[in-house]
């Protein structure tokens, strides 16, 4: 039988194409069982899509020519919109032992072509000379409770609106509530208007290349609200990224994406919720910190800040006690009124993220938030307006309080912020309110005030100036030049904040000679860099979010930025 632990890539059949968008879609749509079931011996297969190496794994049993058992392994490395692939591998494994440490080794018994569609898996075996096996021709299929896969699943692209849509012109209008599944397949446009909520147990899968828009009225903030236990699997790729956009190419045109979850929100009372100030329908946060929101891969949001209450915009990527089961990874924010990526507490990790063209902050974090991030970019650029103080990290505790405990303490690594001088009051980075966190490999440079400030002594006790701490750390930076300067030093603080960056291991600063965010070859941030030696973060020797002048990670998925 095939089993697909997570994901699998899988195509609609060719032959119903008509649009220009992919045929394979990376969805959890293909986990479970399928059979060879047109054959009466019901061979099947055992697969697991691994999205970090984008690689499909399967094994599969079966018998030699003798008699004899043998489990097979076949790995497909996977090509975006790629649906056939020849001469892959198979491979039996011998020498293990169940019960102890055994020597496996590996034979290639036969070649194989394998065929992705949307109601089949077909693999063609070729067997090796001397293997034992027979040629076989499979046609795997749904089976043991797994239905046949729908167009949305596949990421057939469609004519009609999809179930649970409204037809509104070409485009598709989504339902104010989602309780159950709804898929959004390619081929259409698909529209917000007002809040749509994801309720507790509703999923909202987008297919890749899709286009989600908010309306173009202001009568009332249009946004999409995943509430605590729903889910949202956004999951684009490099070539087709989904989109979430306002109707118009300005700033606030519609108001975003939140997420709620049901992990630490330190300001939780009473064994209440965390309230979200600015719906205070909104609740979030719990006592689950592996809790699972869903996917955002390969996805732009875009627009977004549209007022919900007064003197109340929204973010465009609105993160509130999100669990660490949630995968965020490739997600572009760019030309929002208000934030860019904002954690209300929490504990989800991101990784290769990137913040543009914001008018106030680009990553703002408070109440608790301790999750982890790598290869991060704030890109100040020049959006249609700044805020007053338009930061590239602005991290609180909690307002007014500020030893609400757990404290707010991400550990990022390999952040490279880039700011303007046009963002009067603008900071690379502002700790305050008894925030901390830890912090390796930044790089912080073109701020239009200090590259970096603790701005109280709250914050600032949890370090000194002779020692960093636990809970505050800057180790392996390097600190550009900002226009006021490089350091907000103050007589009246406990400790002079270029001392607490100079003690800090591997710590540089000057002129990072970057060419827009990326280090030109001659940069001093391509050495001096240490990654934390933890599971989550991938070991790294340089400084900032780019390893070279060429590691432009960035480039055809994102928009409004130099690469």
């Amino acid at each position: 039988m095939l089993f697909i632990r997570k994901t699998l890539i899988a195509a609609a059949c060719a032959a119903a194409f008509t649009s220009s968008v992919s045929a394979s879609v990376v969805t959890e749509a293909f986990d479970g069982a399928w059979t060879n079931v047109a054959s009466a011996d019901n061979k099947g297969l055992m697969v697991d899509y691994i999205p970090s190496a984008n690689l499909v794994f399967s094994a599969f049993f079966t018998y030699a020519n003798d008699g004899s058992q043998i489990w097979s392994v076949v790995a497909v490395p996977l090509v975006d919109g790629q649906l056939d692939y020849t001469n892959v591998d198979v491979l039996k494994y011998t020498g293990g032992q169940f019960s102890a440490i055994g020597s496996p080794t590996q034979a290639v018994i036969a070649k194989a072509n394998v065929s992705f569609a949307c109601d089949a898996i077909t693999m063609d075996i070729t067997p090796a000379n001397g293997s034992g096996v027979t040629a076989a021709n499979f046609v795997f299929q749904p089976s043991l409770g797994l239905k046949k896969l729908t167009s949305g699943q596949c990421n057939e692209p469609i004519t009609a609106c999809p179930a649970g849509t409204t037809a509104e012109g070409s485009d598709c209008a989504l339902p104010a509530s989602i309780a159950n599944d709804l898929i959004l397949p390619a081929g259409k446009k698909y529209l917000v208007r007002g809040q749509v909520s994801v309720q507790s147990g509703g999923t909202l899968t987008i297919a890749p290349g899709v286009t989600v828009q908010g309306v173009n009225e202001a009568s009332q903030a249009n946004f999409i609200a995943v509430l605590r236990g729903g889910k949202i699997f956004a999951e684009g790729t490099a070539t087709q990224p989904i989109t979430f956009t306002g109707p118009t190419a300005e700033a606030g045109s519609w108001a975003g994406l939140v997420i709620a979850g049901n992990a630490t929100c330190n300001e939780a009372t009473g064994g209440q919720p965390c309230q979200f100030e600015a719906v205070p329908s909104i609740t979030y946060g719990g006592n689950d910190p592996a809790d699972n929101s869903g996917r955002l891969r390969y996805v732009r949001i875009m627009y977004a800040g549209q007022e919900v209450a007064p003197d109340e915009e929204l973010n465009a990527l609105t993160l509130m006690a999100v669990g660490s089961g949630t995968q965020i990874e490739y997600v572009q924010v760019d030309n929002g009124l208000d934030d860019g990526f904002e954690w209300f507490g929490g504990s989800v990790n991101v990784r290769n993220v990137v913040c543009s063209n914001m008018a106030d902050d680009c990553f703002d974090m408070a109440q608790g938030y301790n999750g982890k991030g790598q290869f991060m970019l704030a890109y100040q650029g020049a959006p249609a307006s700044f805020t007053s103080d338009p930061h590239g990290i602005e991290l609180d505790n909690t307002d007014p309080s500020s030893t609400t405990t757990p404290i707010t303490q991400p550990q990022f690594s390999n952040m490279t912020l880039v700011g303007s001088a046009a963002g009067a009051g603008g900071e690379g980075i502002r700790l305050r309110r008894g925030g901390g966190g830890n912090f390796t490999n930044l790089v912080v440079t073109g701020y239009a005030d200090r590259c970096l400030n603790l701005n109280d002594a709250e914050t600032m006790n949890l370090a000194s100036g002779t020692a960093q701490g636990a809970r505050l750390s800057f180790t392996n930076s390097f600190m550009g030049g900002c226009v006021a300067g490089t350091f907000e030093d103050s007589a009246s603080d406990p400790y002079a904040i270029s001392a607490f960056y100079g003690v800090g291991a591997g710590n540089g600063s000057g002129d990072p000679l970057l060419s827009g965010f990326l280090p030109t070859a001659a940069s001093p941030v391509l050495s001096g860099g240490d990654a934390p030696a933890d599971g989550f973060f991938v070991p790294t020797n340089y400084r900032g979010a780019f390893a070279s002048p060429s590691d432009n990670w960035t480039a055809g998925w994102t928009v409004n930025i130099p690469n």
